[in-house]
């Protein structure tokens, strides 16, 4: 299932782990458990894989450098989908892995959270119009409008799109298109894995005494104080809402949801942790679809006729996104720690200890035979065709969760900006497709991931060719 999984692994195994369930159970020591233990060297994949192949009902643990993750069967889904913040954290394991203290991950305040999973979930029509009023501007400022076959970057193009797509969901017009923002906003998600690279190899005593002094550590700190002073205005003259102007509704959204007015401060750090969570994700998923309109062209000209069929010139709103179905098909597809003492139970009896990583395996869940035919080739409409068998109209959706589909989490544990992820992408690959021809470089074989540790990410230096259509 090649065609999902490729932006899976962008989303799921980068940084934040975005594509499996992973928790911590607080104490991170070396695991005592009595449990087959596979070494990730060059490529997580291949080693989840194998210990997969030898293990697929139980679990194991997957070691790396200064970390040890429970990697659970599917059976997990089941134990972990409803489990509260005490049992299991999403938000301690960023803190502990992501170093929170330095890098504000694993920091969110509950008016975030509360922002995140009911203002942005229900008014998903909303964002969506701001997206929609963005592409074009965001698009041209990328891409340009090249009559020739031109040579482009997607990583770097995307994230310039994200941001700037993004940032007018989250401030709204001016501040989402002023240049010092705009890029601040991009390069804050560079440094913060910039900074985490640095300070995991320090050890925690001098880590304590020099991480002020370090570069990485004084950027971030810079880009929050710049984040704060451009807030400022919008804090003290709030904006006044203008459909006609759409965007900027999820300041508006955290502001609501403080007892009382938030600082500059308290909504800086809201900013930047939903800064770093759309922008880093976005631009890798937004990446990984441009490689595969290149490789597979055979794709392009259906999704045209879709395009054509439903919009009928007009733009993409809320009643339309939902018959693109060729589309969402083509759009590919988290860790956290166990905090309740007595540990997670599994079904098998096992009790996983307090303190210990656990995570779903999420990809051969979606390289599964069982689920999945062929999954290993590339077929950017399978779901569109499972969506007509009888039954099926609202399932196999990209954004919708199950325990055949874990990509976004599941449970109480769903990605809560997965639809914001969904209609943002689906917005910039109809743009791109109506008004750009896109291929590979001749002879140029798809771009290959690369691997980090758990990281799995697009070729920044990888290309592909564009011009404008005739």
């Amino acid at each position: 299932m090649y065609d999902q999984w490729t932006g899976d692994h962008a989303l799921a195994a980068a940084l934040l782990g975005l594509a499996t369930l992973t928790f911590v159970i607080l104490r991170t020591r070396k695991s005592a458990l009595n449990l087959p233990r596979f070494e990730v060297t060059s490529d997580v994949v291949k080693t989840i894989e194998e210990a997969h192949a030898q293990y697929p009902e139980d679990p194991f643990i997957l070691s790396m450098v200064g970390m040890e993750l429970v990697i659970l069967p599917r059976s997990g889904i089941d134990v972990l989908k409803a489990l509260p913040e005490d049992h299991v954290s999403i938000k301690k394991h960023h803190h502990d892995v992501f170093l929170g203290q330095y890098t504000y991950m694993g920091t969110k305040a509950p008016e975030f959270d509360e922002a995140m999973r009911y203002d942005l979930t229900r008014n998903t029509p909303t964002v969506l119009a701001s997206f929609v009023a963005e592409v074009a501007y965001a698009v041209q400022q990328s891409f340009g409008q090249p009559r020739e076959w031109t040579s482009f970057q997607p990583r770097s193009c995307m994230s310039r799109i994200a941001s700037l797509m993004s940032g007018r969901a989250f401030v709204g017009l001016p501040l989402s298109r002023d240049e010092t923002w705009s890029q601040a906003t991009v390069t804050y998600t560079q440094d913060v894995t910039r900074a985490w690279l640095v300070l995991r190899m320090i050890p925690w005593p001098l880590r304590v005494l020099i991480a002020d002094l370090l570069p990485q550590v004084r950027s971030l700190k810079s880009q929050r104080r710049m984040t704060e002073e451009k807030l400022k205005p919008l804090l003290k003259n709030p904006p006044s809402q203008d459909s006609k102007v759409p965007g900027g509704d999820m300041l508006r959204w955290f502001r609501q949801r403080y007892t009382g007015n938030p600082t500059p401060k308290q909504l800086a750090h809201d900013q930047l942790l939903a800064t770093f969570a759309s922008i880093y994700n976005l631009s890798n998923a937004l990446t990984y679809l441009l490689f595969d309109l290149a490789s597979y062209p055979e794709h392009i000209e259906p999704l045209r006729a879709e395009l054509q069929e439903v919009l009928h010139g007009e733009s993409i709103n809320k009643e339309n996104i939902q018959r693109l179905k060729k589309l969402d098909s083509f759009i590919p597809n988290m860790p956290r720690i166990v905090t309740h003492p007595r540990g997670l139970k599994l079904p098998s009896g096992q009790v996983i200890p307090h303190g210990t990583r656990v995570m779903v395996r999420a990809h051969t869940l979606n390289m599964d035979p069982l689920l999945w035919s062929n999954p290993a080739e590339f077929d950017g409409f399978r779901f569109a065709k499972l969506r007509e068998q009888p039954g099926n109209a609202f399932k196999y959706q990209h954004a919708t969760t199950g325990t055949d589909n874990i990509n976004f989490g599941h449970g109480i544990w769903a990605c809560p900006g997965r639809h914001f992820a969904s209609s943002q992408m689906k917005v910039v690959l109809a743009h791109l497709l109506q008004h750009y021809d896109i291929k590979l470089p001749e002879g140029a074989p798809k771009p290959k991931q690369q691997h980090f540790g758990l990281a799995i990410v697009p070729d920044e230096t990888a290309t592909v060719l564009m011009k404008l259509r005739e």
